[in-house]
């Protein structure tokens, strides 16, 4: 059982989490082993075992931490309650998935090499994609001006939602890769107007 969390206690395990992230960055999830992020933080494994019960325990506090970050940097670039009526909305929610999944890219690929072997990380995965398209369902809607969601609505969600996250999967540049801040806007305008191709009938 890992130990209560204090202040000095909530540094080390912030330390290992992003260890743990510099490390996955490199080689991936899979292949991270405790040892590693150890090292990487220069912290011995009885330090590990205070904070975390295994390797996948510190990864769902790093998925929790992106979770959060996602949603509050939608919210904030969104402005609040928000809906999606024009090219400007999309591409302001565009903006907040790239630039929550290039800061949290390494989180992302952890995340997605854990559904592929573990039931409880696919759930994970799927329930935040649900969330999503419940989010992007109501989206669609209004940019169709449609009374309910209906099934095709749905699905047109969760192929926008598919289409941004794997979008972002390929495109947001590794952790050793410098990227443009052009070549950023140039990744959401292209995304931006092939969604606003689609629900708003131009773009």
């Amino acid at each position: 059982m890992p130990a209560p969390v204090t202040s000095k206690g909530e540094r080390s395990a912030a330390e290992l989490k992003a260890a743990a992230l510099r490390v996955i960055a490199r080689q991936g999830y899979l292949s991270t082993k405790i040892g590693d992020i150890t090292a990487e933080a220069g912290k011995s494994a009885g330090v590990f075992y205070r904070y975390f019960t295994d390797k996948d325990d510190l990864l769902r506090s790093v998925v929790d931490d992106f979770a959060a970050a996602l949603r509050e940097r939608v919210t904030e670039q969104a402005g609040g309650p928000h809906a999606l009526d024009g090219v400007e909305d999309i591409r302001g929610h565009v903006r907040a998935y790239w630039d929550t999944y290039r800061a949290h890219r390494a989180e992302m690929t952890a995340l997605y090499e854990a559904s592929l072997v573990s039931a409880e990380f696919a759930t994970h995965w799927e329930d935040m994609r649900a969330r999503h398209v419940d989010i992007w369902t109501a989206h669609v809607t209004e940019a169709r001006a449609l009374a309910t969601p209906d099934r095709d609505t749905r699905l047109t969600a969760l192929a926008a939602v598919a289409m941004i996250e794997r979008f972002c999967q390929l495109a947001t540049p590794a952790e050793s890769e410098a990227a443009s801040e052009e070549e950023g806007d140039a990744a959401v305008e292209a995304l931006t107007r092939l969604l606003a191709h689609g629900l708003l009938r131009h773009g």
